[in-house]
């Protein structure tokens, strides 16, 4: 038997049914974590497929008409079931794919067995995004069973989200038909802390690309060759520094000219969000320095874009010593996006920043460079806005906190303007859940909580005229 989520509230039916059929989700959820469906990794195409199909069964059994829809990549499940007339209509996106494991030597328990420590389920995708995603799915399935009126509702789940390259995008002009909504609801995202909820009000674009310096035939003898060829590591090394001035502004001629300010109102929210005075150093071991000076570090994370350099490999790097100028250089580049940065433009000015500094002697090979998706702004003052609002201040007994966050859902701007939706991102995750980490985890808590919204937040919308 798992254990009950803390801070139950025994008179609140909502948390009353959790309680009761909690040992079925929890086993359901445990199921569907130990799909590995690791969308970057060729190898495991077949577990992406069988995911898709379990979940495609699995909303079939919920007054839905669902689709497993095969791609040149990952499946898309497509769901819908009609709902309470002349309410809004919700449109419920998530993906089930996840993040390669890598170190797997980093983790206490195997990643795709879950495992119960702690209040806290861990193991791949346990949060990001299986857990949230599946509390929001199993709100629904206990609606339905009690045939509480609903509004109309459909699911739209991918298997592309983590590896940059989503096929959705390119459905989504055809099947503007079938997505048409009022609300874009999505829970993958962040509370402001424990006991405070959050309704993400922005969220980054984001692009990325693999970089090679190379130039050499082969490895040589650095002895011998020493000082009379060029190195391609150093020349990396210098390449990446030119991204940047030496303050950590972005050095990219006109890569920051379109970046929409945030407005007065968004200003005044985004300053309220707490974690980064001296918490931030103790979960990271750093303090935010990182950017531009001078400006407020929340306002950086939603409002300013960035480009990290995600992994850089040359040489040797194995035990003792290898006396060689290697013959290549590698690194992988992401950069996330502000409002009105067009990802192409962006792409162009990054690529061709990196050619203009080629270093001397070597060759610079910008490839597998890719558009994620632009930023997404939400309307501070929208109807669907102030209901989910209001759901997380009964729920919480606080006021949630307008935050913007610095990740990116990529297809999510073109999906609320496909969709005609005003997108609701509250998300139940923690900093601790360490997604995209070695050992990621869920907080029981907060997949109960992520149940507690959803029923509500969508019973509400039933009763809205």
């Amino acid at each position: 038997m798992p254990p009950t989520p803390v801070n139950i509230d025994s008179d609140d039916p909502t948390n009353a049914c959790f309680e009761k059929h909690w040992p079925r989700f929890f086993e359901q959820w445990k199921t569907l974590v130990r799909f590995p469906s690791i969308s970057a990794d060729p190898d495991y195409q077949s577990d992406c497929r069988q995911c898709a199909q379990w979940l495609h069964d699995h909303l079939g059994t919920m007054g839905f008409d669902s689709q497993r829809i095969d791609t040149v990549s990952h499946p898309i499940v497509l769901a819908r079931r009609p709902g309470a007339a002349d309410c809004p209509s919700v449109l419920f996106y998530g993906h089930y794919d996840v993040q390669p494991v890598a170190p797997e030597s980093a983790w206490e328990t195997p990643p795709f067995e879950p495992a119960l420590r702690n209040g806290r389920l861990y193991g791949r995708g346990t949060q990001d995004n299986k857990g949230q995603l599946f509390a929001v799915i199993k709100a629904i399935e206990m609606l339905h069973r009690q045939q509480v009126p609903l509004p109309p509702i459909t699911i739209l789940l991918e298997g592309d989200e983590e590896n940059g390259r989503s096929v959705l995008e390119s459905q989504l002009d055809e099947w503007r038909d079938r997505l048409k909504a009022d609300v874009l609801m999505v829970s993958d995202t962040d509370m402001a802390d424990a006991d405070r909820p959050a309704l993400i009000m922005g969220l980054r674009g984001i692009i990325h690309m693999t970089v090679t310096v190379s130039g050499l035939l082969h490895d040589l003898h650095s002895g011998l060759h020493g000082g009379v060829a060029p190195n391609p590591a150093v020349g990396m090394a210098r390449l990446l520094a030119t991204l940047h001035d030496a303050d950590g502004r972005i050095a990219i001629e006109n890569f920051e000219k379109d970046v929409i300010a945030p407005n007065v109102g968004e200003q005044r929210l985004v300053r309220e969000r707490p974690g980064f005075g001296p918490d931030y150093r103790r979960r990271t071991g750093v303090d935010p320095v990182g950017g531009a000076p001078g400006i407020d570090p929340a306002e950086r994370l939603g409002f300013h874009p960035c480009i990290d350099v995600n992994g850089i490999l040359s040489g040797h790097t194995g035990e003792g010593s290898k006396t060689i100028i290697p013959a290549t250089a590698m690194a992988k580049i992401t950069a996330r996006l502000a409002a009105g940065q067009d990802p192409e433009t962006a792409l162009r000015r990054l690529t061709a920043h990196l050619r203009r500094h080629t270093p001397k002697g070597l060759t610079v090979t910008v490839a597998d460079a890719h558009v994620g998706g632009p930023a997404l702004r939400v309307p501070l003052q929208a109807p669907a806005i102030a209901t989910a609002r209001e759901t997380l201040r009964d729920m919480f007994g606080v006021e949630p906190l307008g935050m913007w966050e610095g990740a990116s859902i990529p297809v999510l701007a073109r999906l609320a303007e496909v969709s005609g939706a005003t997108p609701v991102l509250v998300g139940f995750g923690l900093p601790a859940d360490r997604v995209h980490a070695p050992n990621e985890s869920f907080r029981i808590d907060g997949f109960r909580d992520g149940f507690r919204f959803a029923t509500r937040f969508l019973t509400t919308l039933a009763k809205t005229q």
